[in-house]
């Protein structure tokens, strides 16, 4: 009888001992999370922003990237820090991570040569406004230019650019309040514009940037945005040549003529809600891509395979698509160039000026990065 209920105790036993057995295999079975990667990829993503400064220099990284970096180590350093974090949960924080570290790393400032500036006008030496008024060439390339007056056909009467466009008080371009709040920008209106001898430096031939501040007006019995049309803010010889304007939308527009038949136009595909305040605007071409940016950033990039091809020399014979013209801002030629000729390339009634202020055009030739235009606009935004 002892020795029966012996065995049923040690079957009992048994059957506990196998229980915990298969319990502690079970256990075993799931491996503890291993945060070993994680913990790697934390200190590189740390060690770059210890090392590491954001501006405009050269090697510097571009404003703001370092906060989108610290946020990426935050949220990794959360997942490490939990006890009930999965491997497959370490995996995925660990690829987030990486992803951040790439994203930082690309967004180091590359250098913009000097060689590729071209020009640069700040407007900032002038204290007076008048017709012959010269304004400097910032580059050191002397393509300094002059105040001038708009055609007289945009000022002397009323109903341009709208049917209730009251007359302008002046055709001469007057200085005004800049991003900062000083008198050092430039105000456009009926034509007003400055004047710079053409040079085929201005002209170049495989790429180009324009990087320029913006303040367009709002303008009295304004019901539409389409006056914006025709508002050139930059232009050699039109689409003859090159121009950057906003049109309706309101949008920023560029052209380039390729060969003095070719044409290759478009816009940002992105209207603009804010266009009466001052707004960073760069646009850039090289043969079949043009991009558009404001306030330092991306807002559209065209890909024109069907449009491929330099920019056109104008160095023809006068009176043809490809003959020298000044480069001008705020109208989209010198005011001495237009024609009432309807055959003329230079025709007046084909033309249109800027309303509004602008501010440090620059002009590259080269197509800048996007994270060249970034350290442009961190550079000079207030």
């Amino acid at each position: 009888m002892k020795t029966k209920k012996v065995r049923v105790l040690l079957g009992a036993l048994a059957v506990m001992l196998i229980a915990w057995a298969l319990n502690s295999c079970s256990k075993s079975d799931v491996a503890p999370t291993n945060f070993t990667t994680l913990t790697a990829e934390i200190a590189v993503a740390q060690n770059l922003i210890a090392t590491t400064t954001e501006g405009v220099g050269n090697g510097e990284y571009v404003k703001g990237s370092q906060a989108t970096l610290l946020a990426a180590i935050t949220a990794a350093q959360a997942v490490s820090a939990n006890t009930a974090t999965t491997q497959t949960q370490e995996t995925a924080a660990t690829a987030q991570l990486t992803a951040a570290v790439t994203a930082y790393q690309a967004a180091v400032v590359a250098p913009i040569d000097a060689a590729d500036l071209v020009g640069q006008w700040t407007f900032d030496e002038l204290t007076t406004a008048t017709v012959g008024t010269a304004v400097k060439d910032y580059s050191g390339n002397n393509h300094n230019g002059t105040l001038q007056a708009g055609h007289a056909y945009w000022s002397t009467a009323a109903g341009y650019p709208y049917a209730t466009y009251p007359a302008p008080a002046t055709n001469i371009p007057t200085i005004t309040t800049d991003r900062y709040g000083k008198q050092h920008a430039l105000h456009f209106l009926a034509g007003a514009n400055v004047d710079i001898p053409y040079n085929a430096a201005l002209n170049p031939q495989q790429a180009i940037t324009i990087s320029l501040w913006a303040k367009a007006d709002t303008l009295p019995n304004q019901t539409s945005y389409k006056y914006f049309a025709n508002n050139y803010m930059v232009a050699l010889s039109r689409w003859n040549g090159y121009k950057f304007q906003f049109q309706d939308g309101p949008k920023a527009f560029f052209t380039v003529d390729h060969d003095g038949t070719n044409y290759d136009n478009q816009d940002d595909n992105a209207t603009i809600h804010s266009l009466t305040k001052w707004l960073h605007y760069a646009v850039t071409f090289t043969s079949g891509n043009m991009s558009f940016y404001i306030n330092g950033q991306l807002t559209y990039s065209w890909t024109t395979a069907g449009e491929t091809g330099g920019m056109v020399l104008l160095n023809g014979a006068a009176g043809t698509n490809t003959a020298p013209v000044d480069l001008v801002f705020g109208q989209d030629l010198p005011t001495a160039a237009y024609s009432t000729d309807s055959n003329s390339p230079n025709y007046l009634n084909y033309g249109g000026y800027y309303i509004g202020a602008l501010d440090d055009v620059r002009i590259y030739k080269a197509a800048l990065s996007a994270n060249q235009i970034a350290s442009i606009y961190a550079l000079e935004k207030p």
